[in-house]
């Protein structure tokens, strides 16, 4: 009896190491989501692909935006997958797409229940394509207030105009050339939404607004801020790496004001659909 009880233990054991990265990952991607503080806004935080990308900034990203004096509820999304880690993460689109549909009835939940809110997302890496196509996946008269994305492996060319008809404040890009994984690992891969052997990810260069005469969208990207890498960030503990940008100390001093920058409605929604809530 005892030798069985051994064996069992054995087999537990090396079912842990075997699943342990993967679940383990999955339920660090939960932490610092906290409901404190819904009446006055949520923000919503949406990590990178695998292991790595699904624990960075989920503890740290809730503690910067407290740092910094936020005042609403923080949810961090949760999105990763189980089997396949940051390959599958990175370029299965149908079920990332699927996994936008499920963030953006998260959003709308919260909207619905506490209408004129302010609702702001932080996203990382793949994380940025999953937020790229909730917003895309919202109902016109749902609204989101800043958007920032941190080394995005979105391609830099992608089409934000559906998204950004969703954001009655600014969508900001924080990128670096300096990047190695978006630098070297994003042309093997392809980028998150499935360009192959894209080098110019928009978390290495910025999003470039797509080519031709369009004054609709050129109106559309006027919601759009990119923001080069500074010497200075490194203070904040952002060198321009590729988890950089999720550090304590730069969300409360870079990122974290922009959540309270003014709104305007978006030009692709009429005024009496959009509401700006509380900037905090």
């Amino acid at each position: 009896m005892e030798r069985v009880t051994g064996l069992a233990r054995l087999h537990v054991s090396l079912l842990l190491v075997l699943i342990g990265p993967a679940a383990g990952c999955t339920w660090m991607s939960y932490l610092g989501t906290t409901d404190q503080g819904q009446e006055y806004g949520k923000t919503w935080y949406v990590g990178g692909a695998g292991p790595v990308g699904s624990v960075a900034g989920t503890l740290s990203v809730p503690r910067g935006l407290r740092q910094a004096g936020y005042r609403g509820a923080i949810e961090t999304f949760g999105w990763q997958s189980v089997v396949g880690w940051t390959l599958r993460d990175q370029m299965d689109r149908e079920r990332n797409e699927g996994q936008a549909r499920r963030l953006a009835s998260r959003i709308e939940e919260y909207v619905r229940v506490h209408p004129g809110r302010r609702v702001n997302i932080i996203a990382l890496s793949a994380g940025t394509g999953i937020t790229t196509w909730a917003l895309e996946a919202l109902p016109e008269d749902v609204r989101v207030g800043t958007v920032v994305y941190l080394a995005s492996s979105l391609s830099r060319q992608y089409d934000l105009s559906e998204a950004l008809k969703r954001v009655d404040g600014k969508l900001y890009c924080f990128y670096s050339p300096r990047d190695p994984v978006l630098r070297y690992g994003v042309p093997v891969a392809g980028s998150v939404d499935r360009e192959l052997f894209e080098s110019n990810a928009a978390g290495s260069y910025g999003f470039a607004m797509p080519p031709g005469r369009d004054t609709h969208r050129a109106e559309l990207y006027r919601r759009l801020r990119n923001r080069p890498y500074r010497d200075e960030y490194a203070e904040y503990g952002y060198h321009g790496l590729h988890t950089d940008g999720t550090a304590q100390g730069f969300v409360a001093k870079v990122i974290a004001p922009l959540l309270a920058e003014p709104l305007q409605p978006s030009p692709a929604t009429p005024p009496a659909a959009s509401s700006a809530g509380e900037p905090r």
